[in-house]
């Protein structure tokens, strides 16, 4: 129990005064041995009696009337079990209307039963409350009941992902800081399972996690990559549910403006069905394409684009100097035509041709003498001091990263701190050692296993071929983002170098919902988090806080105990 005004409670002192206005009263009178009056002292010790015990039911009457009185005026809170205001409240309600929000289940968007969740909750709060509304993009909002109910009530689904795990152990914290005496988060979400894969949050003790049980599921369909590599899309279909066993119908759109149908083909959940491309009707330079199923509930999904290059092979020349193990990758390259012969690309230890790729020499007495050669180029790099061995870091570079350099020279220069095309491309120990600076990539280690375990790796000849074909000249790889379908392309002046594909994330596709035991795991454990379907969950909000005022009933109670002492005190005179 609280109180409104918990100072009226001061006037509870004034519950003694009828006590000792009973005391003061009290007096023994004088006895007199009176023999004709003998008779009547029986009578009169009888009424005695029955004069105190009303004496003593008018003290208990009056005081407990000044209690009931004063209790009344304090206003006290009395927990309820429905209805009823509640105790200030800290409340996050994370309203994830990422992608899959968006499915259309019996008529109508989930995301529509998630707003009317949201939009309940924050109808509930108060001016004593805090309040913050979380969506898919993580950006916890404050703000006013007002402002955060139109922000609820304007949320579409968006195209971001959201870790809900993450999610609710940061609500979790933003409520437990706030020094009011209820902490609430709320869930609204389809709860699907891949979105709960990430561990177990952390929820402080006193804070409640009520989550809305998800809907029925339903099958679903979607691209999860397209790509294009050898003159072919290669896309890849991701879903959920018992009727996406069967194969599904992929068409394939390509030119600058995705018109024409370019072709079609037949792909399984979790299965990548490769579709040739019509090479002789595309030109070289930049393509975009666009792999699309048919329609389903879940829209999002159904259409994925993509980007390539298309480029002649490069036609390069390795220096006796490269090394046995580039000579080998080149052969590889060439059979595939991947490479041609010529020099617009020269591989070896001192940079020759307008591209080069530049290892440092086997001799390190002729180390001085390429590095006279690369500031003869204007290559700002220059090989220094040996270097500790460690694995390469290459965010840019998968398919070299984490292999280790046993042997390697510094590379120094003035462009050490610099990253990107112009830039460093690969570090081992946080010290640069794969740089590219005009036509010119620079090598902290020679490509031979004496050196480093990379030519002996899966990833080797296609590293060489990214070297030759596309980092040398400046190009970065396509990269990859969330967000809503389409193609960035970055240039430096009028040259495109690179490209970048948006998309949802692939989970996304997968509707499956966790098990209630499973979301109550991922959000606390049974004490702190609930799963509750729509009735519970409108009946549990603030449920521990929720109080109503009892100053009423005391009142009744009062004209009561008043009714009581005025009859008691009418008798007794």
């Amino acid at each position: 129990m609280s109180f409104i005004h918990p100072l009226a409670l001061l006037g509870l002192a004034a519950a003694a005064i009828p006590a000792l206005l009973h005391l003061l009263q009290r007096r023994t009178p004088p006895e007199l041995d009176f023999p004709p009056l003998r008779y009547l002292s029986e009578a009169e010790r009888e009424s005695a009696r029955r004069l105190k015990l009303r004496h003593l039911l008018l003290l208990i009457l009056r005081t407990a009337l000044i209690v009931v009185i004063v209790l009344a005026a304090a206003r006290p809170l009395v927990r309820v079990e429905g209805g009823g205001a509640h105790e200030p409240t800290a409340l996050v309600v994370i309203l994830d209307n990422s992608p899959s929000s968006g499915v259309v289940v019996d008529g109508r968007p989930i995301l529509d039963r998630l707003r009317v969740a949201a939009h309940t909750s924050l109808a509930r709060t108060t001016a004593a409350d805090r309040v913050w509304l979380m969506l898919a993009d993580g950006v916890v909002r404050g703000g006013s009941r007002e402002t955060l109910l139109a922000s609820a009530e304007s949320t579409t689904a968006g195209w971001q992902r959201l870790d809900l795990v993450e999610a609710v152990e940061r609500a979790a914290r933003l409520v437990h800081a706030e020094p009011l005496p209820g902490r609430e988060v709320h869930v609204l979400s389809d709860l699907q399972r891949t979105a709960l894969a990430a561990g177990r949050a952390d929820v402080p003790d006193g804070v409640r996690v009520l989550t809305l049980a998800p809907g029925r599921a339903v099958p679903n369909r979607g691209i999860a990559s397209a790509r294009v590599t050898e003159g072919a899309a290669i896309v890849e279909v991701t879903g959920s549910g018992a009727a996406t066993a069967q194969p599904v119908p992929i068409t394939i759109r390509i030119g600058r403006d995705r018109g024409a149908s370019a072709a079609r083909g037949l792909a399984a959940l979790g299965a990548a069905v490769t579709v040739p491309l019509p090479a002789q009707s595309i030109a070289s330079g930049w393509w975009t394409g666009e792999a699309a199923l048919e329609p389903d509930e879940l829209r999002a999904d159904d259409r994925r684009p993509f980007v390539w290059r298309v480029a002649p092979p490069g036609r390069v020349t390795a220096t006796p100097g490269a090394g046995p193990f580039v000579a080998a990758a080149l052969a590889v390259l060439r059979d595939a035509r991947r490479v041609g012969d010529g020099r617009d690309v020269v591989i070896g230890d001192i940079p020759s041709g307008a591209r080069s790729v530049v290892q440092p020499p086997a001799d390190p007495a002729l180390v001085g003498q390429a590095n006279r050669a690369l500031a003869a180029r204007g290559v700002p790099w220059r090989w220094g001091e040996t270097g500790t061995p460690g694995p390469i870091v290459a965010p840019e570079l998968a398919i070299i990263a984490g292999v280790q350099v046993t042997r390697r020279y510094r590379i120094q220069g003035a462009g050490s701190g610099e990253r990107g095309e112009e830039g460093v491309l690969a570090t081992v120990n946080g010290e640069p050692w794969l740089v590219r600076a005009g036509g010119v990539v620079l090598l902290g280690s020679r490509l031979d296993t004496a050196w480093t375990a990379l030519p002996a790796t899966p990833g080797f000849v296609p590293f060489l071929d990214a070297l030759v074909n596309r980092i040398v000249a400046g190009e970065a790889d396509v990269a990859t983002g969330e967000g809503a379908p389409r193609v960035e392309f970055r240039t430096r002046g009028t040259d495109t170098i690179g490209a970048t594909v948006f998309g949802p994330d692939p989970r996304e596709s997968d509707l499956t919902p966790a098990p209630a035991t499973v979301a109550t795991a991922a959000f606390g454990g049974k004490g702190r988090a609930e799963v509750l379907e729509d009735a519970r969950f409108a009946s549990e909000r603030f449920l521990g806080t929720r109080r109503a005022d009892f100053s009423g009933v005391l009142l009744v109670l009062a004209l009561l105990l008043a009714a009581a002492e005025l009859g008691v005190a009418t008798r007794t005179r």
